[in-house]
Order: structure tokens, then C-alpha cells, then sequence
């Protein structure tokens, strides 16, 4: 989101510095958003910063794209995948910038483009817990992002990343789709 980088209610950076990179005394490199309201510019700023990185740190493929080590990618119930929303022009730049602003909601945010997550070397997507609102948790985003061949990364994002993610669900999340459940075991035996 594009809100002050303090902002522990509503900044990813902050709570991430809250919950861990403080406690834990990590030596990493973060890469900031400038702390503004302004989509545009901090979408600019921010892919400005990544292009900055060198190719030792950040690779990029044929095409110019990064390629992050790891993309951990939540899915929201409506099929949304960072700052990604359904029928939203965001999700369509598939052919030039690496970070997009996005107006779905105010203040707006910034989003990794659908190129850009997709050449992850590994993009993880996991589901898992319930709630009374959502017994079967995400059971229904996640039939509809892997399962549905009727849905198109237009009208469900999450789609996007079907033939690029490792997908991890615990039994309600999974219970829309006819699935083989696995153990821990099993899936460090089949690696």
C-alpha cells in the first residue's frame, strides 16, 4: 500500500520489521517504497530501485524481467494475486513495466506484474485455515484459479500462475477439487 513506511496498520514493511527483521537482527536489504500516497510514483520509484540492483543480485531472463528466487503469493477470494484485481487494467501489462500502481482500493498499492511472478524460479501459493466467515476457507479461489478452465487471468488473476506455482492447500482450502491429500513425508519423498 501506498501509505507511510511506519505505517505498522496498513505498511507490509513496517510489519514485517515489527514482526521479525527487528527481532530477529537480520542483516538483509530491504527495498522501500518512498512512503507517499501517489500510486504512480511510487510504482515508479520502486521499480527503479529493483532495475538499480545489479544482475548478480536481481537476475533478469531473455526478455529484461527479474527473476526473484522465491514469489510467496497469497490469493485473495475474489482471485486477486498481489495488487492484481479482477478486470482491472493492471493486469494487463504483460509486456514492459515490473511494478504497476493499482487503484482498486484507497490509498492504492504497487503490484509486481504477471510477467514478473511468473519467472519466479519457484512461486509458492498457499492456503490453508478457516474462519466463520469462510468455513472451507478459500476452497472456491482455489478450484477456480487451478481448476476452472472457464476462468481467464482477466476475471480471476490467480489463474495466471496455475502452470508456474507449486500450490499448497490443507483439506478444507482443497475440498472443492477431487485432490490426492499428502503429508509432509510423502511430499519430501516424492521431491
Amino acid at each position: 500500500k501506498c501509505v507511510s513506511t511506519d505505517d505498522v496498520a496498513s505498511a507490509i514493511e513496517a510489519q514485517a520489521r515489527e514482526k521479525f527483521l527487528d527481532r530477529w537482527g537480520t542483516d538483509v536489504n530491504v527495498i522501500s517504497l518512498g512512503g507517499s500516497s501517489d500510486g504512480h510514483a511510487e510504482a515508479t520509484g520502486y521499480e527503479s530501485k529493483l532495475r538499480g540492483l545489479s544482475e548478480t543480485t536481481l537476475p533478469r531472463d531473455g526478455d529484461g524481467f527479474p527473476v526473484f528466487d522465491l514469489a510467496l503469493v497469497g490469493v485473495g477470494d475474489d482471485g486477486h494475486i498481489g495488487s492484481l484485481y479482477p478486470n482491472r487494467d493492471e493486469i494487463d501489462a504483460i509486456d514492459g513495466p515490473w511494478i504497476v500502481a493499482a487503484f482498486a482500493k484507497d490509498p492504492p498499492g504497487i503490484s509486481l506484474t504477471l510477467p514478473v511472478m511468473q519467472r519466479a524460479r519457484a512461486t509458492v501459493i498457499s492456503a490453508a485455515g478457516k474462519s466463520i466467515k469462510y468455513p472451507n476457507g478459500k476452497a472456491e479461489a482455489m478450484r477456480l484459479a487451478v481448476a476452472d478452465e472457464g476462468v481467464t487471468p482477466r476475471d480471476f488473476p490467480a489463474s495466471a500462475l496455475r502452470e508456474y506455482a507449486v500450490w499448497i492447500f490443507d483439506e478444507p482450502n482443497g475440498s472443492e477439487m477431487d485432490l490426492e491429500l499428502s503429508t509432509v513425508e510423502k511430499a519430501v519423498a516424492d521431491a
